[in-house]
């Protein structure tokens, strides 16, 4: 993979959202925390769709009545580096994640996440919170940098890391929120989560359950690609709120609110973007954890889909 692909700017994204665009249609798409409570003593069985085949939807929060916990990140304040009013949290390397925060800024922000030859860079926030960012290359020694726009294309470097990362479990980074899936217990899309599983015991009827819910939900949403073609949107992050108001989203979203929900189940549940063949479709999916192997999942064509795994190739997981 070239250098300038590994180079992970959020305007690659927005790329993402406009090739995406005009792929999904109707044909294309179907019609159809850590441990928790194990919910009332005879569950209620929900049906994703009724007799006529139409969604069945679930007000967030209406049907589990259990304690909610997810995995949840911390800056624990354990092993920090920290200069220039930033500050990089590494104290739990150990389960896939670095927690950075930079005082308030004028400037843009970025954070470069590097392994090796492979880097990711993502904006970070000027308010001056902790975003979490996965270490989802596996482990060694990482380079943290966070650097600061100066004019152009330039920028100029505020501070830097170099961060041992030794995971018992690489594929533990999936089951955190992070900057690209991020939630919290009190979101609906965690509060759904938990609705859904209800009654359910494995990690495959979750799964399938969920996946179900969500290629139901939602319909494509045109008019923010339309938006991203004209230039009116210029960098894009998932709001899984909005997006479970609004009913729609884009290719980035439906993968993001799968894996939101599914890591809210301490299901491993990675975001990929890569391209779709034959037709060079850069786009967004997921690779869900299941009985030992990775299982290839695509929200936003749905099971009726005439793509098949064979046809995807990631470039990036988040």
């Amino acid at each position: 993979m070239s250098g300038w692909k590994r180079w992970l700017a959020l305007s690659a994204v927005v790329c993402m959202i406009s090739a995406c665009s005009g792929t999904p249609s109707a044909d294309a798409r179907s019609e159809a925390g850590g441990q928790k409570d194990s919910g009332p003593a005879n569950p209620p069985q929900i049906s994703v769709l009724d007799a006529a085949g139409d969604l069945q939807e679930i007000v967030p929060g209406s049907v589990y009545t259990g304690e909610i916990k997810i995995n949840t990140p911390e800056a624990s304040g354990t092993v920090t580096y920290e200069k220039n009013g930033v500050t990089i949290d590494a104290s739990h390397t150990e389960d896939g994640y670095i927690m950075v925060k930079c005082e308030e800024a004028a400037a843009r922000l970025k954070v470069v996440v590097k392994l090796g030859d492979e880097k990711y860079q993502y904006d970070l926030n000027q308010e001056g919170r902790y975003e979490v960012f996965p270490l989802q290359m596996g482990n060694g020694t990482y380079e943290v940098g966070v650097y600061q726009h100066v004019k152009d294309k330039t920028y100029t470097p505020l501070h830097s890391a170099v961060i041992e990362v030794d995971m018992p479990d690489t594929d533990r980074v999936f089951v955190f929120p992070s900057q690209y899936v991020w939630y919290t217990n009190e979101k609906s899309a965690v509060k759904l989560s938990y609705d859904l599983c209800v009654g359910l015991t494995s990690d495959q009827e979750k799964a399938e359950k969920i996946y179900a819910y969500v290629v139901s939900l939602l319909s494509y949403d045109y008019d923010v690609a339309e938006q991203v073609k004209a230039g009116t949107i210029t960098s894009y992050l998932p709001d899984l709120e909005a997006v479970m108001t609004k009913k729609k989203g884009i290719c980035f979203d439906y993968a993001a609110l799968y894996a939101a929900m599914l890591r809210a189940q301490d299901i491993p549940v990675r975001l990929v973007i890569g391209y779709v063949q034959p037709d060079n479709l850069y786009h967004a999916w997921n690779q869900v954890y299941v009985d030992g192997e990775w299982i290839w999942k695509d929200a936003t064509f749905g099971p009726d889909s005439s793509y098949t795994a064979k046809d995807y190739t990631g470039e990036r997981e988040y």
